[in-house]
């Protein structure tokens, strides 16, 4: 192992939401030469933007920030590679290619990995978003090469899933494709409004996208999607875009983690039982929970700015509040979005022109 890097700086373990706001801030103020971001790409994508993406309205560059050129800006140092362990009583990150970053503070946001039924393998996953544009053009490769009708099934009815299935009717308009959207839930979007859930089941329908609620997947085998109850669907290719599970390397680590592996933190972000770390985004598991959002990850970040400021200088931390209740934007395959939030949903063509002013003006304020 070699070590690397300057004397006790702040390292950022990922460029996830969180953490360019970071980098950011603290460029600003000129604390740029202490810090550290570490990523296993140069390119971070913006969550909010990926059905756009796989829908076809967006460009690779549109929607993914330049982390390299946005440290170069804020006087951060950038490097590239992937974190593989902590030792957190020495303060030293581990990569995979066997260099050590020292730290002072250390700071996490790297994202969720995909969390499949035990036993469960093959298909295409949405996580980790940083390299789902590779295995999106396998999907490209698989409609253009197909002899008949292609069938594709989307497992997951949350609403990154009910977005996919959209986008990818999108996507492959115009070629023989029948899209099917399953999972265990009895409704669409289940942890939104009875509305919302009225409107999506409404729009799958108009769009040809076969729903099998109720669907729990416990197998993928040979091109069947079996279900627990003994159902079974047919389909050339599977996306998963189920429940986030945590980094495996984690619990190798000495950090108190939550029963699914995401690292325990208190209500200033910083993990329970280290206060040297700090953790944002999917990785950290809050004191009060929230779903597994980009939302959640974007508010975090000035929090977590002022909060790695403040340890530094030994000031009372500040406490994120997370909101109770949070605005879901699903987009459509026709153009609209349908808006959700305290029980009222809409849809329309200019909820879509709003989502696309934020979410532009989103990665601009890093480029």
């Amino acid at each position: 192992m070699r070590e690397t890097g300057t004397k006790n700086p702040v390292v950022l373990l990922g460029g996830g939401h969180a953490h360019v706001e970071v980098v950011r801030q603290l460029g600003r103020l000129n604390l740029g030469r202490e810090i550290i971001l570490v990523s296993p790409s140069r390119h971070a994508p913006y969550s909010g933007m990926l059905p756009g993406y796989i829908a076809g309205r967006y460009q690779f560059e549109d929607f993914h920030i330049d982390l390299a050129a946005l440290c170069r800006r804020s006087g951060v140092s950038f490097v590239e590679g992937a974190a593989v362990g902590i030792d957190a009583k020495r303060r030293h990150v581990l990569l995979s290619d066997g260099r050590v970053l020292t730290y002072r503070l250390l700071s996490l946001d790297i994202g969720s990995t995909p969390s499949l039924p035990q036993g469960v393998s093959g298909g295409v996953s949405v996580k980790p978003i940083a390299s789902f544009t590779e295995r999106l053009a396998r999907l490209d490769a698989l409609a253009a090469g197909h002899q008949g009708p292609l069938h594709l099934a989307v497992v997951g009815q949350g609403v990154a899933g009910v977005e996919v299935a959209f986008a990818l009717k999108k996507r492959l308009l115009g070629k023989r494709v029948q899209i099917a959207l399953v999972g265990r839930a009895g409704r669409p979007v289940p942890a939104r409004s009875n509305r919302a859930q009225r409107m999506v089941e409404d729009e799958l329908q108009q769009a040809g996208i076969a729903h099998h609620p109720g669907f729990d997947v416990v197998a993928f085998d040979n091109g069947t999607l079996i279900a627990r109850d003994g159902r079974r669907i047919d389909t050339d290719d599977a996306v998963w875009t189920t429940s986030s599970g945590a980094p495996d390397w984690l619990r190798e680590t000495a950090l108190d983690l939550d029963g699914a592996g995401f690292i325990c933190v208190d209500e200033t972000l910083r993990a329970l039982s280290h206060p040297d770390i700090f953790a944002a985004g999917d990785v950290a598991s809050l004191p009060d929970p929230r779903p597994k959002a980009g939302v959640f990850a974007v508010r975090q970040g000035p929090v977590l700015a002022q909060n790695i400021c403040r340890s530094l200088s030994r000031e009372p931390l500040l406490p994120f509040r997370p909101q109770r209740a949070w605005l879901a934007l699903i987009s459509l395959s026709d153009g609209r979005t349908i808006a959700d939030k305290w029980g009222v949903a809409f849809s329309g063509r200019w909820v879509s022109e709003w989502k696309h002013r934020n979410d532009t003006r989103f990665v601009r304020r890093y480029s």
